[in-house]
């Protein structure tokens, strides 16, 4: 079976750590496990990478889309390795230009145009008949290439007859939680929502959670087939070969005038996003710090992106209201650095702590879990799911709580111990050869 992935998410990406979302490494992790379960047991079959967005391919495209387009199954419709600069021709309205710039045809309606905003709905009829000329130039390749499923992305959606329509459902926070989104994002959500309840034979959820999520939010989604699809840690991200030691972060951090100590820092790293409840985290370590209830050479490690809500400037604003002094700050915020990078400060951490309101998976759990760290968590949404027996669960909205827990997993190292071991265990039971099959299998019943 031939199949389309809408790539849109994976092209306005570097494939730089501080790009890779969480949509940008499911997408990519299930198309590469999907090429590698093609060439194994069905060569004869393609793949085609495409975005809705043409103009996209006109720019430089990003190196790990490359690397997947260099399997024989693999094609990136559109995509020309040479430089092609599109040339237009003169308008057929270049006459009527040339008149409408007579100064007494040109003020009236200049007037017009403020208010009824003409260029703008010219625009955007123009972008739409381009897009429908566009769109029915795809529909006509899938045709002749025999392709049978269109896979749509998170960002660009668009219905694809007489193929079926398949699209992945991270999770709902934008409508349960809309205050911890900007605004354009839950519209998007809420248009992608609507496209999957009309227009999508088949929806694949990255958890359970997401999947209960779906099915409380509309009745209309009883009618869907839906896929239970999780994502794996990627095989890179194991990868012993590239790792940086101890030694090689902190001659990173010297620059910044800090240092770290095996075992001796909770690490924290995600975008700074309010729903991900780090001024909880900061205020719980602040507090224990101040109370000399953990050690005076612990650190607080946080990783991650400004993201949106001005959470990193509330965070930063704490930080230098309480510990002014550079010597006695424990705390370390870094932004998105590459995958090595993460790894090690992963591997040499006491515990990473990941204390979110809601969550559609949890990635930063799995990874940490997948190379031997202690896990701290909430106790909602796919979190459990996630992180079965091998997590030490908080109440995301109990400050105490989650305090309580950090003092006590350094109180008793040999929890640690055990949730470092039952967490490698757990995180083997997701993988994405597994999810790989699955979706396939569940792609050919549609």
């Amino acid at each position: 079976m031939n199949i389309a992935f809408e790539i849109s998410p994976l092209i306005t990406a570097s494939g730089t750590f501080g790009d890779k979302s969480g949509v940008y490494r499911y997408t990519y992790g299930l198309l590469n496990a999907l090429i590698e379960n093609q060439k194994k047991y069905h060569p004869q079959n393609k793949i085609y990478l495409f975005t809705f967005a043409h103009a996209l391919l006109f720019y430089s495209i990003n190196p790990e889309i490359l690397k997947l387009v260099d399997n024989k199954q693999v094609f990136l419709v559109g995509y020309e390795k040479k430089l092609i600069i599109p040339r237009r021709t003169e308008s057929k309205w270049s006459e009527w230009v040339e008149i409408l710039a007579i100064p007494i045809i040109r003020y009236p309606l200049k007037t017009l145009d403020h208010i009824f905003s003409l260029r703008k709905i010219y625009k955007k009829y123009v972008e739409k008949e381009n897009f429908s000329k566009y769109a029915k130039r795809l529909k006509h390749k899938f045709k002749k290439n025999n392709i049978k499923v269109v896979y749509q992305s998170e960002t660009a959606f668009y219905p694809m007859d007489p193929m079926k329509n398949v699209i992945t459902i991270y999770d709902l926070t934008t409508v349960f939680l809309p205050n911890f989104h900007r605004t354009e994002t839950c519209d998007l959500q809420s248009r992608k929502l609507r496209f999957a309840k009309k227009y999508c034979q088949g929806i694949v959820a990255i958890s359970e959670s997401t999947k209960n999520d779906l099915l409380t939010f509309s009745p209309l989604f009883k009618k869907k087939k839906i896929l239970v699809g999780y994502p794996g840690v990627d095989q890179s991200f194991l990868n012993n070969n590239d790792d940086l030691s101890l030694t090689d972060i902190n001659d990173f951090l010297a620059t910044r005038g800090k240092n770290i100590e095996k075992d001796k820092y909770f690490l924290f790293y995600s975008t700074f996003e309010p729903r991900k409840n780090i001024l909880y985290i900061v205020r719980a370590f602040a507090d224990l710090y101040a109370e000399k209830k953990i050690p005076t050479n612990f650190k607080m490690v946080l990783v991650g992106g400004t993201g949106w809500g001005k959470i990193k400037m509330k965070v930063d604003n704490f930080i230098q209201e309480n510990f002014p002094m550079r010597k006695t700050n424990p705390f370390i915020i870094l932004e998105y650095i590459s995958d090595n990078y993460i790894k090690a400060l992963i591997r040499n951490a006491y515990a990473v702590v990941y204390p979110s309101i809601y969550e559609g998976f949890g990635l930063p759990v799995l990874e940490s879990q997948a190379l031997g760290t202690p896990v701290i968590c909430s106790d909602t949404s796919s979190l459990p799911e996630v992180a079965g027996d091998a997590a030490l669960y908080v109440n995301p909205k109990d400050y105490q709580d989650l305090k309580e827990k950090m003092k006590y997993i350094i109180d008793h190292p040999e929890l640690a111990e055990n949730l470092s071991k039952a967490g490698l265990k757990q995180s083997k039971k997701f993988t994405w050869d597994k999810t790989a099959q699955s979706v396939l299998n569940f792609l050919e019943t549609l």
